[in-house]
């Protein structure tokens, strides 16, 4: 099974989000020449470190509109020193882990988004005891294991939305929303996703404040730094 990563300062309080245990889910990996359904254990933790080293080339857009809707950092970007820190700050992995296929816009197979999927996924956010997840493309929303629904979580634009609930232990259960996926151009915008990500920390605070056992999560000293808010920077774009 593919290993996922864990930024070195993941659930620190002083990392840039503050402390928030942020697991970011993504569809599949690809590979251009490894059999579909094959294992490469260390492929997430390449691909990120490419990505973080700025070797990952036109493959990126993933990472970088990720990195850019949760720091709030719509139209300036991070720097090098800011990417860096956020991926090192969050859980990154891709539900189906194993190779699903040999090119960009192949679909996964059947068979794989059943098999060992649903059940690494459950158990990587109790090995992570992630707080939030963003669940990156609607398809990967649909498929995925839940154990509860909590209806008109958020609303963007015209339509509420739903969230889901990932229980890993009987105390604690991690927070779900979903975004189009990032890789694609349809459907995606980040007026469409600003809301998803002021949900999940507002949900974190919420339920922290409620156990009263940690600190409130402070959204990075960056965010917002070009004076725009983040609904009129997402209205830009």
């Amino acid at each position: 099974m593919a290993d996922y990563w864990r930024g070195d300062f993941y659930g620190q309080s002083d990392n840039i989000l503050g402390g928030a245990r942020l697991m970011v889910l993504g569809e599949a990996h690809y590979h251009h020449s490894a059999p579909i359904g094959s294992e490469i254990p260390e492929i997430t933790n390449d691909v990120v470190t490419a990505y973080v080293d700025g070797r990952l080339g036109p493959n990126a857009q993933f990472f970088r509109r990720v990195e850019r809707l949760v720091t709030k950092r719509l139209n300036d970007g991070l720097t090098r020193e800011q990417t860096a820190a956020f991926w090192h700050s969050v859980i990154f992995s891709n539900y189906i882990p194993v190779i699903a296929g040999n090119k960009p816009g192949d679909r996964p197979p059947e068979e794989l988004w059943n098999g060992a999927a649903p059940h690494e996924f459950i158990e990587n956010v109790k090995r992570t005891e992630a707080e939030i997840v963003l669940v990156c493309g609607t398809e990967l929303w649909r498929r995925k294991p839940i154990h509860k629904a909590i209806s008109a979580a958020y609303q963007a634009g015209s339509r509420q939305y739903e969230a889901h609930e990932i229980n890993w232990s009987p105390e604690w259960r991690a927070v779900a929303a979903h975004i189009p996926h990032p890789s694609g151009s349809r459907g995606w915008s980040y007026k469409r996703c600003v809301p998803v990500v002021d949900y999940l920390f507002t949900a974190l605070n919420e339920r922290r404040l409620a156990k009263g056992l940690q600190a409130p999560v402070i959204l990075p000293a960056f965010a917002f730094a070009n004076g725009q808010s983040a609904q009129e920077s997402a209205d830009a774009v």
